[in-house]
């Protein structure tokens, strides 16, 4: 679950951090306020929205297992040794 959230959360930020890049790139200090105007962070928000909702998409899509696939909880075999879950 943690990884899921910060997969999301990183597609959220990655507008930020590029624009970030980019002020550095024209010489311009990143950490300055009026680089940062509420336009500029209502777009970058907005980016950041979109990213999230096609990553979740394209993960529900393309991720995952396939249907009708039988998950087999890690057990342990006859020889003492863990094995650990999969799908068949």
């Amino acid at each position: 679950m943690a990884r899921t959230i910060l997969t999301e959360l990183a597609f959220f930020i990655t507008p930020f951090a590029i624009y970030a890049i980019a002020l550095l790139l024209k010489q311009k200090d990143a950490r300055d306020r009026e680089n940062w105007g509420a336009k500029v962070v209502a777009w970058l928000a907005f980016a950041g929205i979109i990213l999230v909702a096609i990553s979740l998409i394209w993960f529900s899509h393309y991720g995952g297992y396939k249907p009708g696939s039988t998950y087999v909880p890690a057990h342990i075999d006859k020889d003492g040794k863990l094995v650990p879950g999969y799908t068949k």
